[in-house]
């Protein structure tokens, strides 16, 4: 599977995992944890560098001063409806839709969510665990785009809740820095 993601920068990090360690310890079941990045958009094949470049600055300029926040929990599925996709859920960012080249994207959504726990369909509830959830208090301003390459091995074991996968980061491209100008 290939995903174009929004990577945020290094001083988000110890935010980012306080709330990884927060969404792990509710310890519900057939959850996974997914890299410290943002799935914007479910790809059929990875971006070029131009496009990733042309993607950031697209982004700064519809951010402008504004910071990207988060603004809750959600969850939503690599799939078209059918149990054949994975889940994810996490904390969902507020932050403008980006324009990706239409032949690359498969699916693509509003809402991103940052660091999400991955769940598989056949192990996962079917209601995730929204309930007492602390509100998110992370925003930033600093963060790239990559292609990220996630590579599902299956159920190796035949058992509930046995998965394994790896994936791979590819070369970030940060968003420009603001300047402060009106496009």
């Amino acid at each position: 599977m290939k995903f174009a993601a929004l990577v945020p920068h290094r001083d988000c990090r110890a935010a980012v995992e306080k709330y990884r360690r927060t969404l792990f310890a509710r310890g519900f079941t057939g959850a996974f944890a997914f890299p410290a990045v943002a799935p914007l958009a479910f790809l059929g094949r990875p971006l070029d560098p131009a496009e990733l470049k042309n993607a950031a600055l697209n982004l700064r300029e519809n951010l402008g001063e504004k910071k990207i926040c988060c603004s809750g929990y959600s969850g939503y599925s690599t799939g078209n409806g059918s149990s054949a996709g994975l889940r994810f859920f996490g904390v969902t960012l507020d932050m403008p839709l980006l324009a990706f080249p239409t032949g690359a994207v498969l699916r693509q959504w509003e809402n991103p969510i940052l660091a999400p726990a991955l769940v598989f369909p056949e192990d996962g509830p079917e209601q995730l665990p929204v309930t007492g959830m602390p509100e998110p208090e992370n925003s930033f301003r600093a963060a790239a785009l990559a292609n990220l390459a996630f590579t599902w091995m299956g159920n190796p074991l035949g058992i509930t809740g046995s998965h394994s996968f790896t994936w791979d980061l590819g070369p970030l491209f940060w968003l420009p820095r603001y300047s402060g100008k009106k496009p």
